[in-house]
């Protein structure tokens, strides 16, 4: 079932009947029955994978919920002096270790094996379950979590499985953490008139993004990835397909996000924010603050700290001190481990080469950013550049987003050798003339679809513009007089039945991060 599809409101509507109408304490089981058959009508063959990983990680979290509970009680007794509680605490830790080596070779075992296999051996093609990425960081990270001590084992399998497969959240994100989340789903919930709407209003604002946007924008895309060579496009052709992908998959990821999240603010539930509009970022490492969140964070607090934090990366710290001074020894460690982050997450995206190169691309502007900080602070002071000044701010994110578009390139080109023919293609020509002899009429879209299609990413653009500024349209909406909402409401609605792309010749069924 997409979430895209006709169906799927009609499916959310049954469920909100049901989730409002029967005792309060019975709602978390009306929310892990849909999500089950939202889960089983993208394949039976699919719930292997997650029935696995649900029973493998209720059992580990359960034994080391028990460890910690003994070794509580152990350091508890009278009579133990300091070095024996320490030396009692590195047992403890010890003796828990293997359990979360084992919870990590189950996730990410199951994880390589899916989305790897075919890498591999090609005569060999796994289909990859539905959202197996997110509910793999997902029930990693409640291990983890119960390991460090900082959650309590959840004791109801089937709240357990809710919490892993809930299913707005199962397609794309966002992966929250346990602590953020389980609560919510368990809690009982109210019908709201007000937050019903608000729910309402961002679904809608995730459909307009995804269909009237995004899969406008892939009209162009494609036809520039996939025939450039064919056709010989060059220059500026090239590039603005480049950045409209950048576009593309800004539009079909938020707006998918924004599908999820509005349904789940139907239920009374609130998901954490993965976008912060991106594209007033004025750094790489800002952009990726705001972008993906959730997948940044979970990086972040179970393998950057760790590996910044880790013994091998200390003593690293301190040979770095002695041979360049105090302040190479405090940033190359960490810029270190965010390199590494970065490369894992370019290979998470996907098997191949080019996702290597992807994270290597944006680990390199990352990880500099932070090691040559205090250089590029002594270039702008020699150039007198006054970092207050609204031009300066101005080129840093116009900087940024050529910077991120580019690398783009890299995730949707068919593989290195394309990137590489498509770089060549954009410097092999100079033709600004291009933006006024019609070229771009002829990209799969005519003149009035891709005047709309610029309209509508300005529109998109103006309104992240407006939230940076603190500007609460919703509520705005909200207080309009009946007629002026509903008025935004039907335009907003007629907006998709004429302006989506969908029907005959367009396939706007998959989200483009449901593949990674």
């Amino acid at each position: 079932m997409s979430i895209i599809s006709l169906t799927y409101p009609i499916f959310i509507i049954i469920t909100a009947f049901l989730y409002f109408i029967i005792p309060k304490k019975f709602q978390w089981i009306v929310l892990l029955m849909a999500s089950t058959v939202f889960y089983v009508s993208a394949g039976i063959s699919c719930m292997g994978a997650i029935l696995a990983t649900i029973v493998s990680q209720y059992l580990l979290a359960a034994r080391l919920d028990r460890m910690n509970c003994e070794l509580e009680s152990r350091l508890q007794e009278s009579g133990l002096c300091g070095k024996e509680k320490a030396a009692l605490k590195k047992a403890g830790a010890d003796a828990k270790k293997k359990y979360v080596v084992l919870s990590v070779l189950i996730n990410i075992g199951l994880l390589c094996f899916v989305k790897y296999t075919g890498v591999f051996f090609e005569d060999i093609q796994i289909l990859a379950p539905l959202g197996i990425s997110f509910y793999t960081f997902k029930s990693l990270g409640y291990v983890i979590d119960v390991y460090r001590g900082k959650e309590k084992a959840e004791k109801n399998i089937f709240k357990l499985a809710l919490f892993l497969s809930y299913f707005p959240a199962i397609i794309q994100g966002p992966i929250d953490r346990c602590k953020d989340l389980a609560q919510q789903l368990y809690a009982p919930h109210f019908f709201d008139y007000r937050r019903v709407t608000f729910g309402a209003q961002r679904m809608l604002w995730g459909y307009i993004k995804k269909l009237v946007i995004a899969e406008r924008v892939a009209v162009v895309v494609n036809e520039v990835f996939n025939n450039y060579a064919v056709k010989e496009y060059q220059g500026f052709v090239v590039f603005v397909g480049v950045f409209l992908y950048g576009i593309q998959i800004y539009a079909d990821f938020s707006g998918g996000m924004d599908i999820i999240c509005g349904v789940s603010e139907v239920f009374g539930i609130t998901l954490t924010e993965n976008f912060r509009r991106p594209f007033m970022a004025r750094s790489v490492s800002e952009f990726w603050q705001r972008w993906h969140i959730t997948l940044g964070a979970w990086f972040r607090n179970y393998l950057f700290y760790p590996l910044s934090l880790s013994k091998p990366f200390h003593s690293l710290g301190k040979k770095c001190r002695k041979v360049f001074g105090d302040k190479a020894g405090k940033v190359i460690p960490p810029s270190l481990a965010s390199f590494t982050v970065f490369l894992l997450i370019g290979i998470w995206h996907g098997a191949g080469w080019k996702y290597v190169v992807y994270g290597i691309y944006q680990a390199l502007f990352v990880s500099t950013g932070t090691l040559f900080e205090d250089g590029y602070a002594r270039i702008r002071r020699l150039c007198r550049i006054r970092e207050e000044r609204t031009g300066w701010k101005l080129f840093q994110t116009l900087r940024t987003v050529f910077i991120i578009t580019a690398g783009r390139c890299f995730s949707r080109a068919a593989d290195l050798e394309q990137v590489v023919g498509m770089m060549k293609a954009t410097l092999a020509q100079f033709n600004p003339w291009v933006f006024f002899d019609g070229t771009f009429y002829r990209l799969g879209l005519n003149e009035k679809n891709f005047r709309l299609m610029l309209l509508s990413i300005v529109i998109l653009l103006g309104i992240d513009v407006l939230q940076e500024k603190n500007i609460r349209l919703r509520e705005a909406i909200a207080g309009c007089n009946i007629a002026v909402r509903w008025g935004i409401y039907y335009a907003a609605v007629l907006a998709v039945v004429i302006f989506g792309m969908y029907g005959a010749g367009y396939d706007a069924a998959g989200f483009i991060y449901q593949a990674f």
